[in-house]
């Protein structure tokens, strides 16, 4: 019922936003401007029947009028064409309200639907943190699973005040509860964090940005979670966080990697890194590939808030592999190989994963 209320909310932002409900993405225009034609222009060239809709010269002047109006209505539906086909395409009510800073996107009504609801669910459930890392510190110290429920239940109301809740795909492959594994997503967008603590029904770690860790409140129930930080341009850090990671797997805990090291700047799959391979193998765990698809567009690297509400966001989870017997590539070239297949077309990338 909320998923239809809030599709229901969008649909008529949308609708009053713009004649075409969906807008042109970056990579319609980025044709166009390549093109050296404006988007008007563009979609002048558009019919369905493949003619040049511009009305003739020698018409006279009311039919030339009745030519221009009809090629006018159907200019706007070509561009709706083109904003369906492109599937960067963001509804047309993500532009009310949205403005830049330092060069990034930022969406006011958006942003702060996002920014408030998540900020009010930390501040609300602190408290419950607080208690459970007490609890946690006292009777488990090594997993502190109380402490990451409180975590997930954040995720989860950060995902309402956007209005959307991912599908979860694969949940038979998930490992069973008590087992550490090594997840491997691919990261696309400053939601994967959310989507995944609220979506995927297991308790795991992060090896994340030291300055997310820093954050108050956020930060510090990560931090209490035993979430690993990382310093990605410091030798030492990376070495530290290695031995981290390898040490809350053997505890029991399991992690997830961003292998790709940093988020995608277009949607697509990047190149693998292979050092989640080598902490799974030293610590005799397996590996859960996971794909989480048509996330990037709602908030790419280009934005510092999410640009609409999130619409068939999925996760979904493959096989898991056993690192025993498998070299590190043949390892690698597996995670890589699940996750890319598992993307849309839009996502994918055709380079196969380096070492």
């Amino acid at each position: 019922m909320l998923r239809g209320l809030c599709s229901l909310v969008a649909l008529l932002l949308g609708l009053a936003g713009s004649d075409a409900f969906l807008a042109p993405g970056p990579a319609a225009s980025a044709h166009w401007r390549a093109s050296g034609l404006s988007a008007q222009q563009a979609a002048g060239r558009s019919s369905f029947s493949g003619r040049n809709l511009a009305a003739p010269a020698t018409a006279p002047q009311g039919i030339q009028h009745g030519l221009i109006r009809g090629s006018g209505l159907r200019s706007r539906r070509a561009v709706q064409l083109n904003a369906l086909q492109d599937p960067n395409a963001l509804p047309a009510y993500s532009k009310f309200g949205q403005i830049k800073i330092k060069g990034k996107d930022f969406s006011i009504p958006i942003g702060l639907c996002f920014i408030l609801g998540s900020a009010v669910w930390a501040v609300v459930l602190f408290p419950f943190v607080l208690v459970a890392y007490a609890y946690s510190k006292a009777f488990d110290e090594l997993k502190r699973r109380a402490v990451d429920f409180s975590v997930s239940l954040w995720a989860k109301g950060a995902m309402l005040s956007l209005c959307y809740w991912p599908t979860l795909i694969g949940k038979e492959n998930l490992p069973p509860d008590d087992e550490p594994v090594m997840y491997i997503p691919n990261h696309c967008s400053y939601l994967d964090i959310f989507t995944l603590s609220g979506t995927v029904p297991r308790a795991f770690k992060y090896m994340s940005k030291q300055e997310i860790l820093a954050i108050p409140i956020i930060g510090w129930a990560m931090q209490m979670a035993g979430h690993i930080g990382i310093k990605r341009m410091d030798k030492r850090s990376q070495l530290e966080a290695f031995k981290a990671v390898v040490d809350a797997l053997k505890k029991g805990n399991s992690v997830v990697t961003f292998a790709e090291g940093t988020r995608s700047p277009d949607g697509r799959l990047q190149t693998m890194k292979s050092g989640a391979i080598k902490m799974a193998q030293k610590a005799g765990v397996r590996i859960v590939p996971v794909s989480i698809c048509n996330l990037y567009k709602w908030m790419p690297t280009t934005a510092l808030t999410p640009m609409a509400f999130p619409q068939r966001v999925e996760v979904k989870i493959h096989p898991p592999v056993d690192p025993a017997g498998k070299t590190e590539e043949e390892l690698l070239e597996y995670v890589y190989d699940c996750v890319n297949e598992g993307l849309p077309e839009y996502q994918k990338n055709i380079p196969k994963a380096k070492v």
